[in-house]
């Protein structure tokens, strides 16, 4: 089941999960989409939305979850929508989600250096 816009602080120990020290504020423009299966939340995308555009931050589904395609169908719940276009930072060295977000349409633009320390980061887009 896919929810959307659930308290930051009911997904505090999911962001764990996902990164130590995750921090994420709460604004008019931040929102979730998040997974849920027997009850417990078990991955999430955070997206920025201004003025029609959709800006990505995170997209994150537990290790046992992943190949199940809860990140295509949480990413599918913004696709759905009428926006201008919809930007994202990937690692380059993350193989298995540049697949995913160009199989949702979205193309590389741009290369950010050093982005993630040592690595590069790609900016992908879908208008």
């Amino acid at each position: 089941m896919i929810l959307k816009d659930i308290d930051i602080n009911k997904l505090k120990d999911l962001f764990k999960a996902y990164k130590e020290n995750y921090i994420i504020t709460n604004n008019d423009y931040i929102h979730n989409i998040c997974y849920v299966k027997d009850n417990e939340v078990i991955g999430f995308v955070i997206y920025q939305n201004l003025y029609d555009d959709i800006d990505i931050i995170d997209v994150f589904a537990k290790e046992e979850y992943r190949k199940q395609k809860i990140a295509t169908k949480m990413l599918n719940e913004i696709l759905n929508e009428k926006y201008n276009k919809i930007t994202l930072e990937v690692n380059t060295n993350n193989i298995s989600a540049i697949n995913l977000y160009k199989k949702l349409g979205f193309e590389i633009i741009s290369v950010r250096e050093k982005y993630y320390f040592n690595d590069d980061a790609y900016i992908m887009q879908k208008k």
